[in-house]
């Protein structure tokens, strides 16, 4: 059964994702591994996906939207199956 990410987790998620691109380019080719990479000691991690995905929202949304983001991310128990936020573009 999976779990809920921890507060400290999806800050540091979301921190990278709406400002490092070598942290975008590595979520997106592994969202766990790059999530593990965070160092948050989070076990909620070991249930992430490491399958590639294709499409990620811009900085710039993550960004806007962060609020949102965070709220659906901390209330999810299976966080990246699938992301399917609509943010504005």
């Amino acid at each position: 059964m999976s779990k809920q990410l921890s507060e400290r987790t999806v800050d540091a998620l979301l921190d990278k994702l709406g400002g490092d691109d070598a942290f975008r380019t590595s979520f997106m080719a592994n969202p766990k591994a790059a999530t593990v990479s965070l160092n948050t000691d989070d076990p909620a991690t070991d249930g992430l996906p490491e399958a590639p995905i294709t499409r990620l929202a811009r900085k710039e949304a993550f960004q806007k939207s962060r609020a949102v983001i965070r709220q659906r991310l901390l209330a999810s128990r299976v966080p990246f199956e699938p992301i399917n936020f609509h943010l504005p573009e």
